[in-house]
């Protein structure tokens, strides 16, 4: 009986499936506590309609246990992919994620959404194409934008500019370089915030708000394509981090782990082997890395690290 499940629930870090009467997964999530985290589901107190009709329909709930909470969120990703369960949303779709190409034909729009990468100039993958979609539209209202030392002149615009031929390559050479250069975008953002004050000093708040809504949008950008780890991470990263049968060695790459292995008693020699192993095994894979199934993985490793990292809770060492 479920009631039976829930009492044994381990104090451990892993993942839980849960499902219907017909033993179908209808819902995966992970957590550093399966038994706190499981039971919340079922204690008394206000939850979210969707969260009411999935627990009044579980008949069972099956769990995975892990060494690690970063190992949790990697098999909650991966089953989420796998049997794309009815009540989860993130993760389930990366073959929807997209690219950004900054376009070379006056006649087309600057921005183009593709959904595979093209040749050159191409950004991504990204999720969330609505919002970046308003986004590629707000931007048209501040084109042409034009370079201006290390810093760029534009201004907003209720109805699009027509831009010439000159115009529209001057604007491409500002696009490429903020959404593909991190100095670049944040000097771009510094003039965009600037004018949002002045705008709304002047009480042009719906000018404010679109300049509000350019620097969000931009953000987003440069946390999906600049400023995530995994795009820093052109050298290889060691981690270890201490579980209750010693320590875990993963060997991460761009964000992806490589390898992983745990060692009672972890000496300089095993280290060296890990490292050579790993360097090894990064070059096979590389070749067979799907850049959209692999975003969320890249994305949940990140994090994990600057986690582990501010904590002081684990090693990390760069090749």
């Amino acid at each position: 009986m479920l009631s039976n499940k829930l009492k044994n629930l381990p104090q451990s870090p892993g993942v839980y499936l849960m499902k219907d009467k017909n033993d179908g997964v209808v819902y995966i999530g992970k957590s550093k506590n399966l038994k706190s985290r499981v039971k919340s589901y079922f204690t008394k107190g206000e939850k979210p309609e969707k969260i009411i009709r999935m627990v009044h329909n579980l008949k069972d709930v099956d769990w995975i246990i892990t060494d690690t909470h970063m190992e949790a969120q990697i098999l909650e990703c991966a089953l989420i992919k796998k049997l794309k369960p009815i009540y989860n949303v993130q993760f389930k779709n990366h073959q929807n994620y997209f690219y950004l190409n900054v376009g070379t034909n006056s006649r087309k729009k600057p921005l183009l959404v593709y959904s595979e990468k093209q040749p050159f100039d191409s950004y991504g993958p990204y999720r969330g194409r609505s919002f970046v979609n308003q986004l590629l539209k707000q931007l048209e209202n501040i084109y042409p934008i034009t370079k201006a030392s290390d810093s760029y002149k534009f201004d907003y615009s209720v109805f699009p500019i027509k831009m010439n031929d000159t115009e529209f390559l001057e604007n491409r050479v500002s696009l490429i370089e903020i959404i593909g250069n991190e100095k670049a975008n944040s000097n771009f953002i510094s003039v965009a915030r600037q004018k949002m004050i002045e705008a709304s000093k002047n009480h042009r708040f719906e000018t404010a708000k679109e300049f509000r809504d350019i620097i969000s949008g931009l953000e987003y950008l440069y946390n999906n394509n600049l400023k995530s780890n995994y795009r820093a991470m052109e050298k290889a990263v060691v981690v270890g981090e201490q579980i209750d049968r010693g320590i875990k060695l993963f060997y991460i790459v761009s964000g992806l782990i490589i390898l992983k292995r745990t060692y009672e008693d972890l000496t300089d020699e095993d280290i060296i082997k890990f490292k050579a192993e790993g360097k090894a095994l990064a070059m096979i894979r590389a070749s067979f890395t799907d850049e959209k199934r692999s975003l969320d993985f890249r994305k949940i490793v990140s994090l994990e690290l600057q986690d582990l990292a501010s904590k002081g809770t684990a090693f990390l060492e760069y090749e």
